[in-house]
């Protein structure tokens, strides 16, 4: 009898499990849907957002990448509100790493506050007309969390690729609220070179970034799918 009920409770179980593998749900955003923008303090507006990889270095004129993923809203608006959202990741693929020896930085996002301009933006303005200026140089960003930070060294190479997780508080108001997306930014720990992604504009698919959102409309959220390349 024991054994029976052993088993029933196995299968009882088993079945929960099933059910929340069943209900999990991820999407990976189309990649060529990313707007982004290349911003340097010395050279503003150098990329005009058709470069294939872009800097992100806090030691080499300042330069921040500013990204949105334009779609995230269209595609999963219809029943968000219900919905739980349990993760989202930002995979992007390294173009160049400067860094050698004790060399370290910290990579991370901010919310940006307002609209922009893939084309035109820059360190000062966020579109091509100075009636259109940053208030503040650099970008017009929040204090709200936005992604954990990402600390790279020596050992980070060209085509390694990073995962940022976002918060899923700034992932729900993406979709329901307003979605001006964020900025790239970097911090030195050692002072090191030139540090930079790939973009969309990547010539080779796989280089591009991505994102993926993880939810669940009702049932816990479970495994991890979608392209991803590791070294």
């Amino acid at each position: 009898m024991r054994r029976i009920m052993a088993v029933i409770v196995l299968l009882i179980v088993s079945l929960h499990y099933l059910a929340e593998y069943a209900a999990a749900e991820s999407m990976t955003l189309d990649p060529a849907a990313w707007m982004t923008g290349d911003m340097n303090e010395q050279s503003p507006a150098d990329s005009m957002g058709a470069s294939s990889n872009s800097n992100v270095d806090y030691f080499y004129y300042y330069e921040r990448l500013p990204m949105c993923m334009a779609v995230i809203d269209d595609s999963l608006a219809s029943g968000s509100s219900v919905r739980t959202y349990d993760s989202a990741v930002l995979a992007l693929v390294v173009a160049v790493s400067g860094l050698s020896g004790a060399d370290s930085m910290r990579i991370f996002g901010k919310r940006i506050s307002r609209p922009w301009s893939e084309n035109g933006v820059s360190w000062t303005y966020h579109h091509a007309t100075p009636d259109s200026a940053w208030e503040s140089s650099g970008g017009d960003v929040t204090n709200q969390p936005c992604m954990d930070t990402v600390i790279v060294d020596a050992s980070v190479v060209a085509y390694d690729t990073l995962y940022f997780h976002l918060d899923t508080g700034f992932v729900r108001s993406m979709i329901e609220q307003v979605n001006y997306g964020w900025l790239m930014m970097a911090e030195n720990i050692v002072d090191r070179a030139t540090f930079q992604f790939f973009t969309e504009d990547a010539s080779t698919d796989a280089y591009r970034p991505t994102l993926t959102v993880y939810y669940s409309d009702g049932g816990a959220e479970s495994i991890y799918a979608g392209r991803r390349r590791r070294r």
